[in-house]
């Protein structure tokens, strides 16, 4: 890997690091097409360790970017929240789902998952970025935060 010398290769770097898709890839309008859309991305270790993943949508629904958050145990996860906020404002995405996969096959959220959740989704909301959902995705089935009116 090439080392990083200036300022400007830093930025050079980010602009490749998060570039916006060229096209629009897939429409979402629900979070069954979230789930499936996004269930790809976590196949290879899905059952393994824990991965959190950002979906970023324009204001049409179109999917323009899959940003990988965070990689963890196989019980949890450090969520970057400032992280995921820069890459959304950078990509200048209209809105966003946080994905994220409990490789112990249970759908249900933690505390832990709710708190962060709607941590996220004040954030957002301070720079004019939607939380759409938070999602939990296993093997077989998912589980929607908004949904079941868990974001609230």
């Amino acid at each position: 890997m090439e080392r990083i010398r200036t300022y400007r290769d830093y930025i050079g770097q980010l602009s490749i690091n998060y570039r916006r898709t060229l096209k629009p890839t897939e429409k979402i309008t629900s979070s069954l097409s979230a789930a499936n859309f996004i269930r790809p991305y976590f196949i290879d270790f899905i059952d393994d360790h824990e991965e959190v993943k950002v979906i970023h949508l324009n204001r049409s629904s179109n999917v323009v970017n899959v940003h990988n958050a965070a990689s963890g145990s196989d019980s949890n996860c450090l969520v970057p929240i400032k992280e995921i906020l820069v890459s959304a404002l950078h990509i200048k995405t209209s809105s966003i789902i946080l994905v994220h996969n409990h490789p112990s096959g249970n759908i249900y959220p933690s505390n832990s998952d709710i708190k962060l959740s709607k941590k996220l989704k004040a954030a957002c909301e301070l720079i004019d970025i939607i939380l759409l959902d938070s999602i939990i995705i296993t093997r077989e089935s998912y589980y929607s935060l908004s949904d079941e009116f868990d974001l609230e």
